[in-house]
């Protein structure tokens, strides 16, 4: 079949066709010729490549384990299609691409079609979208959990305010029995504590009631760097990183103390009282939890550590009520939740993931006022 004109000019757009990389391969993956788009994806100039295995697309790992060699293997016995795989530039940079590899071999001369895309953007659009998915139903399954603690902790505290009186009354009728006032001390100690615990349970289900107040994070951190010394302890070093110049939030100032001295707290314990700890403020641009429409400014305060950290098995049901890593008896499990209570209350959300430091690091997101 004789090419006619229409053919060159298909053939000589293609060769100029810069958002796609097309190459062609002889059998053992050595480059015979490609076209503009290697040079806009890869930034190799095509005389550069000629003879050139295609492996140097490959990053060395994936080299070593011979997953270019897997897809020439596969497109000489029939092709190979992959997306989202890890491709390298000329400049050492890494993106993500689809890549096309197909046997076009014809007359007893074997040639590979290499068709590769850029879908950085593509795929981390859908990581993005994925992430808010599963932070949307996580937070569902939180606020079904808080509605059902809020309901259980007003009831537990209506018992305990009762018990508590009851045990008053005893103790001002035996004044005069040692043994019966050491008794009611222990009731008593033990009520304060019940009544500690429903505290927290109430700041998780939003049934705390917050006195919210125009605050500076920065001012708030060096007016509490001497107590949140103390909360670590000698055997840790604590690090404030403050960023000049944050946006005001609306919060109550209480609950935020008390949430940040349980991060702490978790983090000097989770290292054995020995260890680093970093207290960060920064801004941050997010979408809002609780509404739609495009990102606004928040103040992002994390604690990280240089702890094991928190296993990515377990890092959805941190902020549960109850849910806690620590032994029986050393902890209720309600400090997270507390945290994450309080942040949902003041219009943001809590976050965990891995410090630089190598530890778990929790992100309390609250809204800028600008």
């Amino acid at each position: 079949m004789v090419p006619n004109h229409t053919d060159d000019i298909l053939l000589q757009d293609i060769l100029k066709l810069r958002a796609y990389a097309i190459l062609r391969l002889d059998g053992d993956g050595r480059v015979l010729g490609c076209n503009a788009g290697v040079e806009a994806i890869f930034g190799y100039a095509p005389d550069e490549l000629k003879g050139r295995h295609f492996s140097c697309f490959f990053s060395e790992s994936d080299v070593e384990r011979g997953v270019d060699q897997q897809a020439l293997l596969q497109a000489l016995a029939g092709d190979f299609e992959q997306v989202g795989l890890a491709m390298v530039r000329k400049d050492d940079s890494r993106f993500r691409a689809s890549l096309m590899l197909e046997n076009m071999s014809s007359d007893g001369v074997v040639s590979v079609v290499m068709v590769i895309r850029d879908v950085t953007g593509y795929f981390n659009t859908q990581k993005r979208v994925r992430e808010a998915q599963e932070l949307t139903l996580r937070g569902q399954r939180l606020d079904a959990v808080g509605k059902l603690t809020l309901g259980l902790s007003h009831d537990f505290n209506n018992l305990l305010s009762v018990i508590g009186n009851s045990l008053d009354m005893l103790a001002a009728r035996r004044t005069g029995d040692e043994a019966a006032r050491r008794i009611l001390d222990i009731a008593l100690r033990a009520v304060e504590r019940g009544t500690q615990l429903t505290r927290q349970m109430l700041a998780f289900g939003g049934g705390h009631a917050v006195v919210p107040q125009l605050s500076h994070v920065n001012d708030l951190l060096r007016a509490s760097h001497e107590l949140y010394e103390r909360v670590c302890g000698e055997g840790v070093a604590l690090e404030i990183r403050a960023t000049d110049d944050l946006p005001p939030i609306t919060v109550d100032v209480a609950q935020l103390e008390a949430a940040l001295l349980n991060l702490l707290s978790n983090s000097r314990d989770a290292m054995n009282g020995v260890g680093h700890v970093v207290l960060e403020a920064r801004p941050e641009m997010m979408a809002a939890p609780t509404a739609s429409g495009g990102e606004r400014p928040f103040v992002c305060i994390t604690v990280g550590d240089s702890g094991p950290g928190i296993n990515g098995d377990i890092r959805g049901n941190v902020f549960e009520p109850f849910f806690t890593t620590k032994a029986v008896g050393d902890g209720s499990g309600l400090g997270l939740s507390q945290v994450y209570g309080f942040a949902v209350q003041s219009g943001g959300l809590a976050t965990i993931g891995t410090s630089p430091l190598g530890g778990a690091a929790v992100s309390i997101y609250l809204p800028a006022v600008l």
